[in-house]
């Protein structure tokens, strides 16, 4: 589907036609390649996208295939990972945890990026209405994402109105309401 995928070839079959290979050897080999490395928390690396679900992807660095959910890829949600990356794509990411001893290797894409909370109050104050695009649901609200194509806001809606008249996809005009400084979140109200 567009990723490249190692392997090492185990036996060849000439006459037959076809030969073995295998994964995990070409896994184990590089493994022992990255162990020489001088890897650390915080350092910036390349990884390859080898294949992405709709709320997980795949990634390899160094013989370490590494699945990695939504909340590591983005801070934007998206309804279907499938639609922002694909196999093959080469993205910057965060080492978060290494281990060569135990074969441990944590990592983040998202974090590569600042977050989009950070200067909220400057670019969406508080009782300010924006336009927003509505890009996935939750229990009694809605997720929107601002202009800017990067913020995104969890929004409720008028109790006399139901989920069904909100769809993916829709434009609505919104109103900040509060911010979540703990967690990063930016709260809103659908006009």
């Amino acid at each position: 589907c567009g990723a490249q995928v190692d392997y090492v070839i185990t036996y060849i079959d000439r006459e037959a036609g076809f030969a073995v290979a295998s994964r995990k050897l070409a896994l184990e080999k590089m493994q022992a390649a990255t162990a020489r490395q001088r890897l650390k928390e915080g350092q910036m690396i390349d990884v390859k996208i080898i294949s992405v679900g709709r709320n997980v992807c795949t990634v390899n660095y160094g013989g370490y295939d590494i699945m990695l959910p939504q909340r590591d890829v983005s801070y934007s949600i998206v309804p279907d990972l499938r639609e922002t990356i694909h196999p093959g794509e080469i993205k910057k990411a965060i080492i978060k945890e290494y281990n060569k001893d135990e074969k441990i290797l944590k990592i983040s894409i998202k974090e590569t990026t600042a977050h989009p909370f950070d200067g909220i109050e400057t670019r969406h104050p508080l009782k300010s209405t924006r336009i927003a695009t509505i890009v996935g649901k939750y229990g009694g609200g809605v997720f929107c994402r601002l202009y800017d194509n990067i913020t995104d806001v969890l929004c409720s809606y008028d109790p006399m109105q139901y989920d069904g008249d909100y769809k993916i996809g829709n434009t609505v005009e919104i109103i900040i309401s509060k911010y979540n400084f703990e967690r990063k979140l930016v709260y809103g109200k659908i006009l």
